[in-house]
C-alpha cells in the first residue's frame, strides 16, 4: 500500500484535505492519503509522496511532490511573492490549482502535469434544502472590520423593521457589543462547523460579501457554494469570480456594491432565482474530486 502524506498548515482552512482523505482512502486504489496532523512523526523518507500547499520550497526531495496552490499570495507584494514561488519552489510531479484565476496567476511553464480541482460542498449542505425559513438573510464567516462586515451590519440596523439578519461566525468584540442589542440582527457566535447548515438554511437568502481586493477577488467563494446547496437565494457583492461563475453557469442572483446601496431596491423586487439542479448536484466534493482526474494523475504517479 502506498502512502501519500497530505501537509496541513496551520494557519489555513483547508477542508480539501478531509475530502481527499474520504475520498481516496475509500476507494481501494492502491494508495492511502494520510493527514500530517495524525502522523506521529514526519520522516520524508517514510512516505510514497508529499502533497503540500507550499508557500516556499526550496528543499529538492527525491520522494515525488504534489504542490496545490489554493490560493493567490496575499499580504505586501503579492506578486513579487507568486514571482519568488515560480522561481525558486522545487519542481513537483504535480501542481493542482484552485481554478483558472490560480493557474493563470501562478503563471508556471515549465510542463509540469496540472490540474484544476476547485473547492467543494460537504454532503451535510445537501441535506437541509427544505428546512422552514426564520431570517430573511444570514451571513457565514469571519465578522470583522478587516472584511468590511461593518458596513453589513449598519445598513440592517437601519431595516429594523424590515429585515432580519443572522449572523454565523466568530465575532469582533467592538463589533458585537454596537449590534448585539439591535433587534433584527442575531449573533451565535462560533459553532462547529456541522452545526452551520441547521441554522444557515433557516434563511431566505445567503450573504457572500466580499471586498474587490486581490487576490481574494479571484478565489472560489466556498460560503456561496454552501449556500447554493442548501437552495438559498445569493446576495453577493460584485467582483470578477463572481461575475465569470454567474456566466458559466447561467445563474441569475442579486449583485450588490460594496456600499450596499442598493441593495433594498432589489430585495423589495423579490425577483426569482432559478435553481440550477444540475449545477447543485456537482458541488458536493466526491463530485468535484472526481471530475478533476486527481485519481487518474495520482495512480500514475504511484
Amino acid at each position: 500500500m502506498k502512502r501519500i502524506i497530505m501537509m496541513r498548515s496551520p494557519k489555513a482552512y483547508l477542508p480539501q484535505i478531509d475530502a481527499s482523505i474520504r475520498y481516496f482512502n475509500n476507494k481501494g486504489l492502491g494508495f492511502k492519503l494520510v493527514d500530517s496532523d495524525e502522523a506521529d512523526v514526519f520522516i520524508p523518507t517514510e512516505w510514497d509522496a508529499i502533497w503540500s500547499f507550499p508557500g516556499i520550497i526550496y528543499k529538492n526531495k527525491s520522494i515525488p511532490q504534489i504542490h496545490e496552490y489554493a490560493s493567490l499570495s496575499t499580504g505586501i507584494f503579492p506578486d513579487m511573492k507568486n514571482r519568488i514561488k515560480r522561481s525558486i519552489n522545487t519542481k513537483p510531479a504535480l501542481r493542482i490549482f484552485l481554478n483558472e484565476f490560480v493557474q493563470k496567476g501562478m503563471n508556471f511553464s515549465d510542463g509540469i502535469v496540472s490540474l484544476q480541482r476547485d473547492m467543494g460542498v460537504d454532503d451535510l449542505f445537501f441535506r437541509y434544502q427544505d428546512t422552514v425559513k426564520s431570517y430573511d438573510c444570514v451571513y457565514v464567516g469571519a465578522i470583522t472590520k478587516s472584511r468590511g462586515i461593518n458596513r453589513l451590519l449598519q445598513h440592517f440596523k437601519k431595516q429594523k423593521e424590515k429585515r432580519s439578519l443572522l449572523m454565523i461566525g466568530a465575532v469582533q468584540d467592538d463589533l458585537f457589543l454596537e449590534f448585539k442589542d439591535v433587534s433584527n440582527i442575531t449573533f451565535t457566535g462560533s459553532i462547529p462547523y456541522e452545526d452551520v447548515p441547521k441554522y444557515a438554511s433557516q434563511a431566505v437568502y445567503g450573504i457572500n460579501y466580499m471586498p474587490n481586493k486581490y487576490p481574494y477577488n479571484l478565489q472560489t467563494s466556498t460560503k456561496l457554494l454552501e449556500y447554493l446547496a442548501m437552495n438559498l437565494k445569493i446576495i453577493s457583492t460584485d467582483y470578477l469570480w463572481v461575475q465569470h461563475f454567474k456566466k458559466k453557469h447561467g445563474l441569475s442572483f442579486i449583485t450588490v456594491n460594496e456600499a450596499l446601496d442598493n441593495l433594498d431596491r432589489q430585495l423589495d423586487k423579490s425577483e426569482p432565482q432559478p435553481l440550477n439542479e444540475k449545477l447543485i448536484h456537482s458541488l458536493n466534493w466526491t463530485n468535484v474530486i472526481k471530475e478533476a482526474g486527481i485519481e487518474e494523475q495520482l495512480s500514475k504517479l504511484l
